[in-house]
């Protein structure tokens, strides 16, 4: 593994200086840079802008404790439950206790929760959960929404200063700690650099990983790998979570557009090509079950019927309801033509998820000092083999504030560390046709060997295809955006696969059935 990626002198770059550094700026990101005292100067950086991220697309909601009939300790059963005995159950007790506390907080910045005519705050049921405890804006838009109105006010905040289009390529660290990053502003194409004694990464997913996701084009787990080669415990990456209803798309597109569990948790019924309704019997929560086991159920009803897809039957609902409840849903399939609720909804799984990541304690310290980790990137200990629906958001609430909190009561260092020598790593460049067919191979490894349902041979013949790719790319001189992503899809994919071999036995999300 190379230490940094960067392929050139670091002599002469800019520098600016932070107290603190977040990099990414979906909830997390945000939510942490909000909680970041005032007396200190706050560096907030994203790829594109505040809209481009898994936060902005989160349609279902957030569960914490809201309900008067709801207990902390269902929460914490339900998390425990999805997460197949992988959860760390000190991090869960934090992250529902702490849940209500935070939406209060969200409430108090204004964002717009659905609400009924008293005022009360409107509560639905996801899968997996025992009971309703999913706040939810516009509808199925909460990621939007929450996160348009955080960006609103974090653009306020003299503090915090916003660097858009502007890339991550490497962590720099000094004596074992955290000390900067080396950026790019992919409109200017300056590189430079912000020096900071505290850095947040909280860079979302891996989704562009696989064919079929519903992340972002760009979600390759840039801070993931970062964090890597700085030093950073990574583990379970081989956690992959497969969201089962994503809308069948009538062409290639970059992203599918996720049909939220909330529209099962509202009535709706899977169905095969039959019209049979075929989760009852799989789980005792038929079509509310977990993810990963609706998702298998799904793939078992396409071996067996040879289709593309099943159906998602909404006739219990209204129209009114429907498009009210999920008004962004029913436009997407009003311009599919599908006329609902009379129609069904066509869906099958896509890559949506991932519960391994950069490892972190209770306040979202990593084992590298000065490095911190939240949101999708961040492995809490909270989703364990699989993510209850809808604690995502929670978590970056709860950890993402958790994290701002401790740099708030640590001593602020002076700005100062020892730049590393020159980077440069072998002399040949590689080309833009190379670079975009390497990333449609490993899409096409992953989407192969490390999906839903694995064997042991074929995680170890995609291991090996991808190490070819992450070996070849060890003595290359990086150069553009595009070639930086490529290394960090290749580290990636090769550690998920890596740690999938690792585990031999079926749990949550990794299913391994024999060759």
């Amino acid at each position: 593994m190379r230490r940094y990626i960067y392929s050139d002198s670091l002599d002469g770059l800019e520098i600016y200086n932070y107290d603190v550094l977040v990099i990414g700026s979906g909830l997390a990101g945000i939510y942490a840079a909000l909680h970041i005292s005032a007396d200190k100067s706050c560096a907030l950086v994203t790829k594109v802008n505040i809209e481009s991220s898994n936060s902005w697309l989160a349609q279902g909601g957030i569960a914490a404790v809201i309900d008067p009939s709801d207990n902390f300790s269902s929460h914490v059963e339900d998390t425990l439950k999805a997460g197949a005995g992988m959860c760390d159950p000190e991090a869960v007790e934090v992250l529902v206790k702490e849940g209500p506390d935070n939406i209060r907080e969200l409430v108090e910045m204004n964002v717009p929760f659905d609400t009924n005519i008293e005022g009360e705050l409107m509560i639905t049921r996801e899968g997996g959960h025992s009971c309703r405890r999913i706040v939810h804006c516009g509808g199925d838009a909460t990621g939007r929404e929450t996160t348009k109105k955080l960006g609103e006010i974090a653009l306020t905040r003299k503090n915090i200063t916003p660097f858009f289009t502007t890339y991550m390529i490497d962590i720099i660290t000094d004596n074992g700690k955290a000390v900067g990053g080396i950026f790019r502003n992919t409109e200017t194409d300056k590189t430079f650099i912000i020096r900071s004694s505290n850095i947040i990464i909280s860079t979302g997913g891996i989704g562009a990983l696989y064919n079929h996701t519903t992340n972002p084009r760009d979600a390759i787990g840039d801070g993931i790998a970062a964090a890597m080669r700085a030093g950073a415990e990574v583990l379970n990456m081989e956690m992959v979570q497969f969201h089962p209803t994503t809308l069948l798309p009538h062409s290639n597109s970059d992203r599918l557009f996720l049909i939220s569990e909330a529209v099962r948790g509202e009535g709706g019924i899977l169905k095969n090509h039959e019209r049979k309704a075929f989760m009852k019997g799989k789980h005792e929560l038929a079509d509310l079950a977990p993810r990963d086991i609706v998702t298998r159920a799904i793939l078992e009803e396409l071996k067996r019927s040879g289709k593309t897809h099943v159906f998602l039957d909404v006739s219990s609902m209204t129209k009114e309801f429907f498009s009210h409840r999920f008004p962004t849903i029913y436009n997407e399939c009003t311009d599919f033509g599908i006329n609902i609720p009379e129609d069904m909804i066509p869906v099958r799984p896509a890559q949506h998820y991932l519960m391994g990541g950069v490892r972190t304690n209770l306040w979202g310290m990593t084992n590298v000092e000065g490095l911190y980790a939240c949101g999708e990137c961040a492995w809490t200990g909270i989703h364990g083999a699989n993510r209850l629906a809808s604690n995502s958001m929670l978590e970056c609430l709860v950890f993402g504030r958790r994290a701002a909190q401790h740099i708030n009561e640590k001593p602020m260092p002076e700005h100062s560390f020892k730049l590393p020598d020159t980077l440069v790593s072998g002399d040949e460049a590689i080309s833009d046709k190379y670079v975009n067919g390497t990333k449609g191979k490993i899409r096409d490894i992953m989407t192969e060997f490390a999906g839903p349902v694995r064997t042991e041979k074929g995680l170890a013949e995609g291991a090996g295809k991808i190490y070819r790719i992450y070996n070849g790319l060890q003595d290359k001189k990086l150069v553009k955006k595009q070639d930086f992503e490529l290394y960090n899809m290749a580290e990636n994919a090769y550690k998920i696969l890596r740690d999938a071999l690792a585990r031999k036995e079926s749990i949550g999300a990794h299913y391994i059935v024999n060759d």
